[in-house]
């Protein structure tokens, strides 16, 4: 019996042991100091860990700035190691989109990479971070005065020039409260970004390395393919949004092709079967009587869970069934719940679609100091002649938009402007897979067939029926995206993609 106790006791001798040999296995790179004076710290990670899964967090300090403030940025890192048996490259590197947009390293929030990383199953670890002023980054800009506006506009009808005038009003007092502080706006631009995502993989001590970014990020990850090519071995750019897009400029057409989308839903959904012209006249219905009789209802609260009330114009309309493109599986539903509008019903799916927009509306996961920092600096000054010019273009358009140029933040939010080689199209070398959702509202395939145009190594892939964000989409995105990685130079295309 002793004999028997004795072996019984030395696997769980061997169990410490064992455990360190796992850790050590899944160990991040020690980290490194560089020339310019960004350096990475490893640090305790600020959410609970689970036990099965190898997880570390860090600290990115970005290169100072002399006289700035702040004189550097403190950026949060999780890094998220390959478990070893699956190990087969280098490190990838997430870029956000946004700009503005967190990337969710929250407590509450930072689960979902767990399983995020486990579905995509790329051969190497995953890296992930805020960019400089959003998120858990240190300082973070955020715009209160514009999120206590919003929920009071909620349920007011006002006049559209009238909300027009209240929100330039709030982000002006944010422009103003932040100037207050010192805080030079002008650092808070894509080469920024850039650098910012260069220096982080070379602090960690990685010489190469492969890229996935999605809507924003994909300027900053071209940014880094123009000022940086030899570290990346593979770029893969989901909705890419190019710098040579002026997106102040684009809403116009953006909004326009939308409803001509719309029209469209029956070609692809198999829940439908209403000709482009009917679903056209549905569509006008649905506006026209929106704006005689105006949407209320109520809505949950996502911060109290109270019910809300809540007031749509044909207005928020418009922008409702624009956003509601960036979801697939919304897409297919949308032809119902505008003939619903139309004939003064409010559909389940529409209310869902509304709550939503709601919840969008009042969440914090964008700053909306850095979004107007980022695009106000990227595109420069607008001439309004081109902006009237939009407006004649895009006629079913121009009664939405009609107020937009002149209150734009962009008008004086001081964040300086980059120079004009930045609006210039990338041209590299670097392996490049691009994916574009054709019914994408927001970075149309036109964007991506501009950005593959230079790109000697890039291969371009436009999927049906998908909106915005295609590897989250499609589960054939996710097949080509983890093949491309695996091999970037060339390697068969999935089945899958004959099937689309």
């Amino acid at each position: 019996l002793m004999r028997l106790l004795r072996w019984a006791f030395w696997p769980l001798l061997l169990l410490p042991a064992l455990w360190g040999l796992w850790h050590s296995i899944h160990s991040p790179p020690p980290g490194q100091k560089l020339a310019n004076g960004a350096y990475l710290e490893w640090v305790d990670c600020w959410f609970d860990r689970p036990l099965w899964r190898p997880v570390h967090c860090a600290r990115f300090h970005t290169a100072p700035e002399a006289g700035a403030t702040p004189e550097r940025f403190v950026l949060p890192v999780v890094y998220l190691p390959q478990r070893f048996w699956s190990r087969s490259g280098p490190p990838v590197q997430y870029i956000a989109g946004g700009p503005g947009g967190a990337a969710w390293l929250e407590p509450d929030k930072v689960g979902f990479w767990l399983d995020w990383a486990d579905d995509v199953r790329w051969g190497g670890d995953l890296v992930l971070y805020d960019q400089r002023g959003v998120g858990m980054s240190e300082p973070a800009l955020a715009c209160p005065e514009l999120r206590d506006l919003r929920r009071e506009l909620l349920p007011l009808p006002l006049p559209t020039e009238e909300a027009y005038r209240r929100v330039r009003e709030a982000t002006r007092a944010c422009h103003d409260r932040i100037k207050a502080t010192g805080v030079d706006l002008g650092r808070f631009n894509t080469v920024s970004n850039a650098a910012d995502a260069t220096d982080l993989m070379r602090a960690l001590g990685v010489g190469q390395w492969n890229l996935y970014a999605v809507s924003y990020g994909t300027r900053v990850a071209l940014e880094m393919m123009r000022a940086a090519p030899q570290h990346l071995r593979a770029v893969v750019l989901d909705s890419p949004y190019p710098p040579q897009v002026n997106a102040e400029l684009s809403d116009a057409w953006l909004l326009q092709r939308s409803f001509e989308l719309f029209s469209r839903i029956c070609e692809l959904a198999d829940e439908c079967s209403d000709s482009a012209e009917e679903l056209d006249r549905l569509l006008q219905g649905a506006f026209e009587r929106v704006e005689r009789e105006l949407i209320r209802l109520s809505v949950r609260d996502p911060d109290s869970g109270r019910d809300i009330a809540v007031v749509y114009d044909h207005e928020d309309l418009a922008w409702l069934l624009f956003e509601a493109m960036y979801q697939w599986d919304a897409i297919p539903r949308l032809p119902e719940s505008v003939r619903a509008l139309a004939e003064g019903r409010l559909d389940s799916h529409m209310r869902g679609l509304i709550q939503d927009g709601v919840e969008s509306l009042l969440d914090d996961a964008v700053s909306d100091a850095v979004a107007s920092s980022v695009d106000c600096h990227d595109a420069g000054p607008v001439d309004l002649r081109d902006a009237e010019l939009r407006l004649q273009l895009y006629p079913r358009t121009a009664s939405i938009k009609r107020f937009d140029w002149q209150y734009h933040a962009c008008r004086y939010w001081d964040s300086g402007e980059a120079p004009a080689a930045f609006r210039t199209p990338v041209v590299a070398e670097v392996p490049t897979l691009l994916l574009a959702g054709e019914f994408d509202p927001v970075t149309p395939p036109e964007w991506a067939e501009m950005t593959a145009a230079h790109l000697s190594e890039g291969r371009l892939f436009v999927f049906p029926a998908v909106g915005h964000g295609v590897l989250d989409s499609h589960h054939c995105a996710a097949d080509l995206v983890r093949r491309f990685l695996a091999d970037p130079g060339g390697g068969r295309a999935p089945k899958c993609l004959d099937h689309l």
